[in-house]
C-alpha cells in the first residue's frame, strides 16, 4: 500500500500533520501568556503591598512623634499656667501691698494734720506756728532725725 502512493503525498501530508501542530500551539499559547500575565499582576500587586506598608509605617512614625509632641505641649502648658498663677497670686500681693501703704500714708497724713492743728491750737497768741513737716531751726546738730525726703504726697 506504500508503494502505491508517490512520494510527494508523504511529503504534503507530513506538512499538513506539522501544520495542525502548529495551529494547536497556536490556539493554546494564550493561555501560556495570561499565566505570565498573572505572575506579572501578583509580583506588581507584591510591589504595591511592600510600598504600602512602608508608608503605613512611616505614618504609624508620624503618629507617634505628633503624639509625643502634643503630651510635651500639655506640659508645657500646665507649667506655663502654673507660672501664670503664681504671677497672678504675686500681682494680688503687691496691690494689696500697695493698698496698705496708700492707707498707711493717708493715716500718716491725718496725723500730721490733726498734730499740727493741735500745736496750733495750744500756742500763745506771740509765737508764730511751726509746720511740723519743717526742721526745727536752730536744733544745733544741723539735721533732722527724719530721712532726707519728708516730702509726701497723697494721690
Amino acid at each position: 500500500m506504500v508503494a502505491k502512493y508517490p512520494r510527494h503525498y508523504y511529503i504534503i501530508g507530513a506538512l499538513i500533520v506539522f501544520l495542525g501542530i502548529c495551529a494547536g500551539y497556536i490556539i493554546y499559547q494564550p493561555s501560556g501568556t495570561d499565566y505570565h500575565r498573572a505572575v506579572d499582576a501578583v509580583e506588581r500587586a507584591q510591589e504595591q503591598q511592600r510600598e504600602s506598608l512602608e508608608l503605613n509605617r512611616s505614618i504609624q512614625r508620624s503618629i507617634d512623634r505628633s503624639t509625643d509632641l502634643s503630651r510635651e505641649a500639655r506640659t508645657r502648658i500646665d507649667r506655663i499656667s502654673q507660672y501664670n498663677q503664681q504671677i497672678g497670686e504675686r500681682i494680688e500681693q503687691s496691690e494689696s501691698g500697695l493698698s496698705e501703704a496708700r492707707n498707711y500714708l493717708k493715716r500718716n497724713a491725718e496725723i500730721i494734720r490733726s498734730v499740727e492743728e493741735q500745736n496750733r491750737a495750744g500756742q500763745p497768741h506771740n509765737q508764730t506756728t511751726t509746720n511740723a513737716t519743717q526742721p526745727i531751726p536752730g536744733s544745733g546738730s544741723g539735721s533732722d532725725n527724719r530721712s532726707s525726703n519728708s516730702s509726701m504726697t497723697e494721690r
